[in-house]
């Protein structure tokens, strides 16, 4: 029976943040790595609601059996290897280093994996076991894979369940997976991904709480963009606020953080960006790719640098209405440190919340001389003739939208 390297403690100890349901997650991430696009897990309990037996099911590539050491062995060479590779694992797909095939300790006592996969045109199956006493032994190197007619793809089932209950998993469990899942099922919606539970979709939208498509273009270029913004009424579990930038095959392209930061705000959201452009678009760093940058798009590209301004925006306008509460607390902070006149007009308390809805990163990084400085400023600015200039100043600083500029009119003329 070949042995991972480490010792079971090891591995417990270097896993020992994973809770029963993220665990699962650990196992679904596996098949989208594998390149499932459908995920199907099932569950069964005895009369008195304990789990007797929970199967997660994908239709991935599966473990091909001369590569089963290769994905078992190599991440866990040291404790502190296993750590860091965990680390950098939950930033991304979580399965494909390996991790997810050992969790399953926290919740059952047995894992066994009948696994199908392709090899020359022709299909094959053999199947994998391990036990959470001996997590570090697994079985399944030594097996002889049969040709099979069944399709490629991977079947988990765990016995020996503990920690779990039906009424639990009843109402914990889609909440779970949705707060893991909904951003990538979102994400790949034009591509029929898909996870059940107990034979019923799972369905992001039942995260959204706002979403809004719509299309833009870059017309020096003729280059079109379609939008699709998403904010969750939850945080989601492992995935920040990021951009998706998807080709024309519906395929991630690539992602990164949005240029929202989250202050507390409670404004959680994805921007989903499809477009024919990023089908040869080089996103690594222009200096690292001179000679693909003569022949695709890169970010120094008046499309790309189009593009994100008007993400920009879109976010700034709908970050907006979350940031009223947080202007209320800067007046109350200006208040407090004496920063506001000792007579301060309500027209000044105005502008100043207009303007940090508008922009709150005006705001920042301001030491109490800067603020106060930039209060007195303004003081002037609205007792003088010339407070008709504020708007042309923010519409240089801010991309700011017609409806903005009307409302900045009503409140400077």
């Amino acid at each position: 029976m070949p042995k991972i390297q480490i010792t079971a403690k090891g591995i417990r100890a270097a896993l020992k943040k994973y809770v029963p349901y993220q665990s699962l997650c650990e196992y679904i991430w596996n098949g989208f790595d594998a390149q499932a696009s459908e995920i199907q897990i099932n569950y069964n309990s005895d009369e008195l609601g304990n789990i007797e037996s929970i199967t997660i099911s994908d239709n991935g590539y599966g473990i091909p059996h001369l590569k089963l050491q290769e994905k078992f062995e190599p991440l866990f060479e040291s404790k502190k290897a296993l750590e860091n590779k965990l680390k950098k694992n939950q930033s991304a797909i979580h399965g494909k280093n390996g991790i997810g095939r050992l969790t399953f300790f926290t919740f059952a006592r047995n894992a066994s994996w009948k696994t199908t996969y392709d090899e020359n045109g022709e299909n094959f199956t053999y199947e994998i076991y391990a036990n959470a006493e001996n997590i570090n032994l697994y079985t399944g190197v030594n097996a002889t894979p049969k040709k099979t007619a069944e399709q490629t793809g991977t079947v988990v089932t765990f016995s020996g369940i503990h920690g779990l209950v039906k009424s639990q998993m009843e109402e914990k469990l889609n909440e779970f997976l949705l707060k893991e899942f909904a951003w990538f099922l979102a994400l790949n919606s034009n591509r029929d991904f898909s996870i059940s539970v107990n034979g019923i979709p799972i369905d992001f939208n039942d995260l959204v709480a706002d979403q809004e498509e719509l299309s833009f273009m870059h017309e020096d270029s003729q280059t079109t963009f379609t939008v699709r913004y998403v904010r969750w009424n939850q945080r989601l579990n492992n995935e920040p606020s990021r951009y998706y930038y998807i080709n024309s095959e519906h395929k991630e392209r690539w992602k990164e953080p949005t240029v929202i930061k989250n202050k507390g705000e409670q404004f959680y959201h994805s921007i989903f960006v499809k477009s024919l452009y990023f089908d040869a678009f080089s996103f690594q760093a222009a200096a690292e790719e001179k000679q693909e940058a003569l022949i695709v798009g890169t970010r120094s590209d008046s499309q790309f640098r189009f593009l994100r301004k008007k993400l920009a925006t879109i976010l700034r306008i709908k970050r907006r209405p979350f940031l009223k509460v947080f202007a209320e607390k800067l007046i109350s902070e200006y208040e407090e440190k004496n920063i506001l006149p000792a007579v301060c007009h309500e027209s000044l308390r105005k502008t100043l919340t207009t303007i940090y809805e508008m922009q709150p990163r005006i705001f920042t990084s301001l030491n109490l001389e800067q603020k106060k400085i930039m209060v007195g400023l303004l003081q002037i600015l609205l007792e003088s003739n010339n407070k008709n200039v504020l708007p042309a100043l923010l519409s240089s600083a801010i991309d700011l939208t017609p409806d903005e500029q009307s409302e900045l009119e009503k409140l400077f003329y």
